[in-house]
Formats: C-alpha cells, sequence, structure tokens
C-alpha cells in the first residue's frame, strides 16, 4: 500500500495501465460534479480535478487530455450539454432518464444519482423502475438519422423509407458541378474505390478499401496536402476531376455508409451468437453513440452488444443486422 492508496480509495480513483487516471474515474468525478452544481465551467472542473488528484502527481498534459476526452463520451452519450458563455465553455447536465431499447439492461442519463456506478454509461436492470426517471425509448432518444437531416439541409427532400444511399447520390450530383482539381499528383489521392471488409487508412493507400486513382466514377476520398487531409467526394472523368468537400467528417463518413451500401456491400458484421459487432466503415458520431448507450467497446470500431440494440443500429444505418 502507499500513502496515496487511503485517499484513491475515499475518492474513487484507479489508474489505467499507463499510470494515468483510469478513464471511467474521470468520467464519473466529471459527471458527479456537474449533476451536484448543476453548471460547471470547463475551468472549473480542470482546477477541481487537478486539485483532487494533485496528491498522486499526475502529468498536466495528460490530465488534460483525459478531461477532453472524458467531457466529449459524456456529450456523445447525451448524459451533459455543452454551452458556451462569456467566460467560456460550461456544462450542464440534461434531463434524467431511462434509455430503453428493449434489452436487459437500460442506461441512465442526465441529472440523477440513480444506478450512480463508476462507469462510463450508467446502466441498471431494465426490470427496476424509478419514478424520478422519464423512460424514453432509443428510437425516440436518437431522432431522425443524422444522414437524413442531412438531405433536407442540403437542399434536397427527405427519404423516411430510404437508406444512406440517397445522400450519396446527392454528394455525386454535388461533386460532378463542384470545385474543379487537377489529378497531375496523383500520390496526394486516395479514394474508397475497393471492396472488402477491411477499410484500412488512406495514409497507406493502397490498403483495404483506400485506392490510387484508377479510372473514372464518384469516390469518397482523401486529399493530402502538406500536413492537412481533406475529406472529400471526388467525380473523376477522363482526366478532369471535380470535388465536393462535406461541411463535417461526420457527414463525409455517412456519404461512405452510402456508397458502401449503394454497392451492395456490409458496413457492419454481428455475431448473434457472441454479440459481437465489428463496424467495417467509420462510424458517425450518431452511430458511436448507440454503441456507446447500448454495448461494450472491446477495441476500436468493435463492440459487444445484444441483439435489440444492434437491430437498432442497423436501422439507423439503412442496412440488416
Amino acid at each position: 500500500m502507499t500513502a496515496t492508496d487511503p485517499w484513491a480509495e475515499a475518492i474513487g480513483f484507479e489508474r489505467d495501465e499507463d499510470g494515468q487516471p483510469a478513464l471511467v474515474s474521470v468520467v464519473h468525478h466529471i459527471r458527479s460534479a456537474i449533476v451536484e452544481a448543476g453548471f460547471v465551467s470547463r475551468g472549473r472542473i480542470t482546477r477541481g480535478l487537478k486539485e483532487a488528484y494533485g496528491p498522486f502527481h499526475l502529468d498536466e498534459s495528460a490530465l488534460a487530455a483525459k478531461i477532453g476526452e472524458a467531457l466529449e463520451l459524456l456529450r456523445l452519450s447525451g448524459d451533459i450539454d455543452e454551452f458556451h458563455t462569456s467566460a467560456g465553455r460550461g456544462y450542464a447536465a440534461t434531463p434524467p432518464r431511462r434509455i430503453d431499447w428493449g434489452g436487459s439492461e437500460v442506461a441512465v442519463l442526465g441529472a440523477t444519482t440513480v444506478a450512480a456506478s463508476p462507469t462510463v454509461v450508467r446502466r441498471m436492470a431494465a426490470s427496476e423502475t424509478d419514478e424520478s426517471l422519464m423512460n424514453v425509448q432509443l428510437d425516440e432518444e436518437l431522432g431522425r438519422p443524422d444522414w437524413r437531416s442531412a438531405l433536407v439541409e442540403l437542399g434536397s427532400a427527405d427519404a423516411p423509407q430510404g437508406n444512406a444511399t440517397a445522400l450519396f447520390k446527392l454528394s455525386q450530383a454535388l461533386a460532378a458541378s463542384g470545385e474543379r482539381y487537377s489529378l497531375d499528383e496523383p500520390q496526394r489521392v486516395a479514394v474508397v474505390s475497393g471492396r472488402g471488409e477491411f477499410f484500412g487508412r488512406a495514409e497507406n493507400a493502397p490498403e483495404g478499401r483506400w485506392q490510387r486513382v484508377g479510372g473514372d466514377g464518384c469516390f469518397p476520398a482523401a486529399i493530402r496536402s502538406g500536413f492537412n487531409t481533406r475529406l472529400v467526394i471526388l467525380s473523376i472523368e477522363g482526366n478532369s476531376a471535380t470535388l465536393w468537400q462535406p461541411p463535417s467528417v461526420d457527414l463525409w463518413r455517412w456519404v461512405v455508409i452510402g456508397a458502401t451500401l449503394a454497392l451492395g456491400d456490409p458496413v457492419l458484421r454481428y455475431d448473434r451468437n457472441t454479440g459481437a459487432l465489428d463496424f467495417l466503415t467509420p462510424p458517425p458520431r450518431q452511430i458511436e453513440r448507440v454503441a456507446l448507450l447500448t454495448g461494450h467497446q472491446t477495441r476500436p470500431w468493435s463492440w459487444r452488444i445484444d441483439d435489440k440494440a444492434c437491430g437498432t443500429l442497423a436501422k439507423v444505418m439503412g442496412t440488416m443486422p
């Protein structure tokens, strides 16, 4: 036992394999502070954790990074909202509720101490009830799939009976009439034109589905310029190319899903026997949120979730589990 062990036990502090504060501890401490105070500034969170973790002599830059990661997870789950004020960013808990997807558990979100276990997403048995928590179905919590909202925002019609291929078709039109691009330096460009379950990385092209330009078509693409990479939709005809750059990485990821579905290829793999889920394209935030609320991450792009949760996730993605 070290001199700091009693304090660590008193505040529920754990370290990860690198000796830094475990993410689950930071999430729990930040969420508890926000629920108790109602509204907490980013600066106050940082100062409070530095003070509480002072006896452990942590690397401040590593702690700052872990705080940022924890806040991002709390926002992604829907536990807290971020606000921008004249004094900087601040955070408040969302309304208390339980999120039900028809499985054996429910997720608990918002301003409540019910199911206050130190986990990234609090959960409780679906059979348990608490009058302080509003019951919300996962479909209702998620709302309209983000690819459909993007269709409308980009000036197209909603496609409630379709899937993200509608967004890919719109992106094809936008790319065909978009900014001209020279293909004189092909080594700077990688396109998602390959087939198969291994997605790979653009910087290692050709790898997985990432390839160098090899013919006409319209593809999700990455264009490297110095230390920056633009994620675009690239339309190629002969020696000419034009592009459209989606306004966010998240929207680009939805276009990749649409392009994959348009080829008739899968965007996820699910084993009902083990509950193992693997995403085969980069998951957008809304998809990550479903996995975060309902499952347990095993490695990047891989989770363990139940059949009911996978059904909801596949429905949002526009595919079959």
